[in-house]
């Protein structure tokens, strides 16, 4: 590994986000910015906006002024579909952030300064851990009630273990390097040494990590609202699969179809940005 001048190890920071993407990587950006333009669309107005409204006969095929269909109260399946994607998004977005800002932190501080604290975050975490996903999503969304804001919650206070102990472990490594130990021996300060030393050198981690919560967060969500614990004010792709998925043994497939693949598309996109950012980090 290269160093600079200063003795750390030189970043490849001169290398384009294209190039570390690859084409496979740009294409799945593209398709995420396609599904914020639709989110913010959505918000405002520009389409979908008709989504509460009875418009045909119940569970109605695609068709003209359909594209989607209807669902089980004659509502326009395509708006509904194009409302959810603001549900998935806010919820993955926040979701990622409050779980990095949880796991970041904490494994920061563990590995960082060692000894009782180190000790003392590393029980919480296994205590933490200790508890069945389900069983910790299902109880935090009885606690907190239905809503987007719980389940951004519940994700972040609830999925932090495994990125806390990777950041620790990186922490404790970059710990001991020597340009860590040059600095403090120079006098700096441990706020001095995470903001200089440690967080530069744990981005590509966290930014990996944001994406891969990012796409946890969206499946966890599409869980929570297939238990009607999610957005009650906007429909959720995972509330849509639980309205229609009994329809699909008498041939009424319209529904099922307009929930999932945009839910897996978007989970996909954002693997293979996750996946490339992880090869080039």
């Amino acid at each position: 590994m290269k160093r600079g001048h200063s003795g750390q190890p030189e970043r490849s920071g001169s290398v384009g986000a294209g190039q570390r993407l690859g084409v496979a990587g740009r294409l799945s950006a593209g398709v995420l910015a396609a599904f914020v333009v639709i989110a913010l669309g959505a918000s405002l107005g520009l389409w979908g906006a008709d989504y509460h409204g009875f418009v045909a006969d119940p569970y109605a095929p695609p068709g003209a002024g359909l594209w989607l269909g209807a669902d089980a109260l004659g509502r326009d399946l395509g708006a509904r579909v194009l409302q959810g994607a603001q549900v998935s998004l806010a919820v993955g977005l926040g979701g990622a952030l409050l779980t990095l800002a949880t796991g970041g932190v904490l494994g920061a501080l563990a590995g960082f300064r060692g000894g009782l604290v180190d000790r003392l975050l590393v029980a919480l975490t296994d205590a933490v851990a200790a508890i069945p996903p389900l069983i910790a999503l299902l109880g935090g969304a009885l606690i907190l009630g239905p809503g987007v804001a719980s389940v951004i919650v519940i994700i972040g206070l609830s999925q932090w273990t495994g990125l806390f102990r990777s950041v620790r472990a990186e922490a404790r490594r970059l710990a001991g390097a020597d340009f860590v130990r040059a600095a403090e021996a120079m006098g700096a300060t441990s706020l001095h040494q995470l903001r200089v030393h440690l967080l530069p050198h744990l981005a590509p981690l966290l930014l990996t990590s944001a994406v891969l919560y990012f796409v946890h967060a969206i499946k966890v969500e599409a869980l929570l609202a297939f238990f009607g614990q999610s957005s009650q004010e906007l429909p959720s792709w995972g509330g849509l699969l639980a309205e229609c998925g009994s329809e699909l043994a008498r041939g009424i497939w319209w529904p099922v179809l307009g929930a999932s693949l945009p839910l897996a598309l978007l989970v996909l996109a954002a693997q293979v940005v996750a996946d490339r950012l992880s090869d080039a980090s």
